[in-house]
């Protein structure tokens, strides 16, 4: 029996453009549907994905309705009708029987703390998750679940600055991702780890995840992403005239490509732009990450006093990759070596 359900769901998430019509008809108190949930949302399914959800939430199985709500509450953080602080709170009290249903709440809290740079609390919770992991059989959602932690941790070993375990990751998952976004963005972090060193493999990579990309023939939100890495490496490397925007006026709706569009400004010796946009967003800012890079740029605009503010922040959302940054600003500044030593070592 246990065979025959892997070779139907096998059939059913390899269908082709089958698939979507016999996703809609799966019975939502099969296990089956419960492991499309985790199939739409990884191959951004979306709107079938959200069908599936309500379909589950109103289904007489409990643990479909379990699985629904956790999805639920993920999709609606990322739709921004819920914030992150109140996803991971409603996450926290759900009360979850299913081992996957355990293990993906604690992954969706851990993408939380990770969009606040929370570092240490990741990997706490990443700790945890990796162990539960280990309870799962061998199948579909053991596999996604692992390229999720594993996708995560290559992430933060990048802002740990522990470059060579991040890219040990990176380079497993571009192999082995299940979905073109996974890969995409192994490769999108491959690239940014390379920032400070390479500015060609840099750049190779991040084409390499926006190849992954397009080539789903879907409007992705990575696709800014990746653009806004590239932008940024263009600049640290004085290449600021190949920056590019994929749509001008979608800039102004995005305080993360306001910033790195007043970096490319400043790298263009228009200081005065720069420092208009800075002034009109600082007020915007809510994370101490995205703070820590405004001070970056204002320490290049005007003033160097904000490079120390940078490092500040940086070190606190525990992020020593990109601190990296206004601690080599202080040292071209010809800052005192001790003091930059100093600030380094700051946790």
């Amino acid at each position: 029996m246990k065979k025959q359900h892997e070779e139907i769901t096998e059939y059913i998430f390899q269908a082709s453009g089958e698939s979507d019509e016999l996703i809609r008809q799966l019975d939502p108190n099969s296990y089956i549907a419960r492991l499309a949930l985790e199939f739409t949302v990884s191959n951004s399914k979306l709107d079938l994905h959200e069908y599936l959800i309500d379909k589950l939430l109103k289904c007489d199985n409990a643990v479909s309705r379990e699985w629904a709500e956790v999805y639920n509450i993920d999709n609606q953080a990322c739709k921004n009708v819920i914030t992150a602080i109140d996803a991971s709170i409603k996450l926290t009290y759900l009360k979850c029987e299913s081992i996957e249903m355990s293990i993906l709440r604690k992954i969706f809290q851990l993408y939380h703390y990770y969009d606040l740079r929370a570092v240490k609390m990741v990997i706490v919770l990443s700790g945890l998750i990796t162990e539960e992991i280990k309870q799962l059989d061998n199948n579909y959602m053991k596999n996604s679940l692992q390229a999720r932690i594993d996708l995560a941790m290559q992430s933060v070993y990048l802002h740990l600055n522990q470059l060579d375990q991040s890219r040990a990751y990176g380079k497993n998952l571009k192999e082995i991702a299940p979905t073109p976004v996974m890969k995409a963005l192994a490769y999108k972090n491959l690239g940014t780890s390379l920032l400070f060193e390479n500015y060609n493999a840099s750049i190779y990579y991040l084409k390499k995840s926006m190849e992954c990309i397009c080539s789903y023939q879907i409007d992705h939100l990575e696709i800014k992403h990746i653009q806004r890495m590239t932008n940024l490496i263009h600049g640290i490397w004085n290449k600021p005239e190949r920056a590019t925007w994929i749509n001008k006026e979608s800039i102004n709706e995005s305080l993360d490509d306001l910033l790195v569009y007043s970096f490319t400004l400043i790298k263009n010796r228009d200081k005065a732009s720069a420092i208009k946009i800075l002034n009109n967003i600082e007020n915007q800012i809510d994370s101490d990450f995205q703070y820590a890079f405004y001070c970056y740029y204002r320490g290049l605009a005007d003033d160097e006093k904000y490079f120390y503010k940078s490092v500040k922040y940086f070190s606190k959302t525990g992020d020593h990759f990109f601190r990296r940054l206004p601690l080599l600003a202080l040292k071209e500044n010809g800052e005192d070596p001790i003091l930059i030593s100093v600030l380094s070592a700051l946790n």
